[in-house]
């Protein structure tokens, strides 16, 4: 015979009234759950519809909901949990498995056998099963919310890869070899292109992401992440999210340059990738002959941790010839960009920027855009490796990888959303986190309270100790309120008045 499945409704105020009248309820705790805020601004937002809204196929249930497992991943990573096999302190706490949508009764039968509501292997297997197809259109879903909401700002861009190295196995789906020159090594595992709106406050949003084999060309990548945008969000949408693009050295390529302006309407800015270049011997040619004004600039930089004042020499020119070179070595006009030349340290460390906006105009306008980009690697990439555990791959096929690390590009976007608008409570949050060693986002103790009927509640440690008080003082109350009866009932002597007396002032 199948056992009745009892459905449990929260609702604190009833709970509240079972409390302070003295009826039998249970009490589940948990470590992570006194910050409602968060998972209350996730779900009010549409982070949480958005991400539990990917849709895995599914031959076979496994008697879960998927909106049910995503919700564990959601938790997993706002407690900066990487790896899946770690993730065991949240499938045993009981707050978060009902903050998720679990049933108090299936909360209730898990606490008495001290196990885990749900098989760690079952949200691993899950995540396989969500095309990257899904996850793409999860991801720029949640971009079209960003830009409804009005919380991206600016159009300023800056594109950047990472490696994400597989150290051990090769059975990892997609993953690929490339060798390192300085290491003396081949590398294996994947990477990630990551497209970042920026303000001049620093700020940052992902708002595009592609995943390729380690050897993949970032410019490439790159593409892919337009065409991407273009297909989720309209035709020229590009050209409408982005007016300029900061990219490294790594990104150099005219025909690819040419095309960034040109096919997607982008003004960019870059590094000349090495000094052996054409374009190079060229901008060194016109140096010669024009001989352009520099103007001398004080910048601040970072040496060793400490700031410090440094003269640099910057000068712009517009209208030098960019060329592509076929494979036989033919020479093709790709037509005129901008350049900006900086001495650092004389013409020994001479850079060279190549941009499609106004050198001459604000050179040195252009040059903070570029050093502006390493603030940006350091706030983003290293930020994910370091709070978000961006390294630990989920699983080894490219469906769980690429789920896994849409959701964590998301959560991080919602998270320093938060940060904005909430502040002091983001900041009342990390001094908890910090003082518990911890870098979870969910922080402080909080309780489940379930009573004998189908109602539930969910109340911090002190708001509960508070209706216990209340209940303590009530029954308290009902005593001597009999005692009272008592003593007019009967003829008592003056030392029970007394007694009765002190025991009140001691209550």
């Amino acid at each position: 015979m199948k056992e009745a499945i009892k459905v449990w409704i929260r609702n604190e105020r009833k709970i509240e009234e079972a409390i302070i009248n003295g009826k039998e309820v249970q009490v589940v705790e948990s470590d992570f759950g006194a910050n409602d805020f968060l998972i209350d601004f996730l779900r009010e937002a549409g982070f949480w519809g958005i991400i539990t809204g990917m849709k895995p196929e599914i031959k076979k249930g496994n008697g879960y909901p998927s909106k049910i497992i995503l919700g564990i991943l959601i938790m997993k990573e706002l407690l900066c949990i990487g790896k899946i096999a770690w993730a065991g302190k949240i499938i045993r706490d009981g707050k978060l498995m009902a903050d998720i949508g679990f049933n108090i009764e299936k909360i209730k039968k898990a606490e008495e056998k001290e196990k885990g509501v749900i098989d760690l292997c079952t949200l691993r297997n899950h995540l396989k099963k969500i095309p990257q197809i899904e996850s793409d259109k999860v991801f720029y879903k949640h971009l079209k919310l960003l830009r409804e909401k009005r919380w991206i700002r600016g159009h300023q861009y800056v594109a950047d890869a990472v490696e994400l190295e597989v150290p051990y196995g090769e059975t990892f789906e997609g993953m690929r070899k490339v060798w390192k020159k300085k290491e003396k090594r081949y590398k294996y595992g994947y990477k990630l292109e990551l497209l970042m709106n920026v303000t001049t406050t620093g700020r940052l949003r992902f708002v595009g992401a592609a995943l390729g084999p380690i050897n993949s060309d970032e410019r490439a990548l790159l593409i892919s992440i337009f065409k991407k945008i273009e297909k989720h969000l309209g035709k020229g949408k590009v050209k409408e999210i982005i007016d300029n693009l900061t990219l490294d050295r790594g990104y150099w390529g005219g025909h690819f340059l040419w095309k960034l302006k040109n096919r997607w309407g982008v003004d960019f800015v870059t590094l000349v990738r090495d000094d052996d270049l054409d374009f190079v011997k060229h901008v060194e040619y016109y140096l010669r002959g024009i001989e352009p004004t520099f103007k001398e600039r004080w910048i601040t930089v970072k040496k060793r941790g400490r700031k410090e004042k440094k003269k640099i020499r910057i000068c712009g020119i517009n209208g030098l010839y960019l060329r592509r070179y076929s494979k036989e070595g033919k020479e093709k006009d790709l037509g005129k960009v901008n350049t900006v030349v900086v001495d650092e340290r004389g013409k020994e460390r001479r850079r060279i920027y190549v941009t499609s906006l106004d050198a001459e105009g604000d050179p040195f306008k252009i040059y903070k855009f570029y050093k502006d980009r390493w603030t940006i690697e350091n706030q983003g990439i290293r930020y994910l490796s370091q709070r978000w555990s961006l390294r630990d791959l989920t699983g080894r096929s490219l469906n769980s990888i690429q789920a896994r690390i849409w959701t964590i590009l998301i959560l991080y976007n919602a998270v320093k959303i938060l940060e904005m608008k909430y502040e002091d409570k983001m900041e009342k949050l990390q001094d908890e986190m910090r003082q518990r060693g911890e870098l979870s986002y969910l922080s402080g103790s909080a309780l489940i309270v379930y009573g004998r009927d189908k109602y539930y509640g969910i109340f911090s440690g002190v708001g509960y100790a508070n209706l216990v008080a209340e209940r303590t003082a009530k029954s308290t109350g009902k005593e001597i309120a009999r005692e009272l009866e008592k003593i007019l009932a009967e003829k008592v002597s003056k030392k029970k008045i007394t007694d009765l007396v002190r025991r009140l002032k001691e209550g």
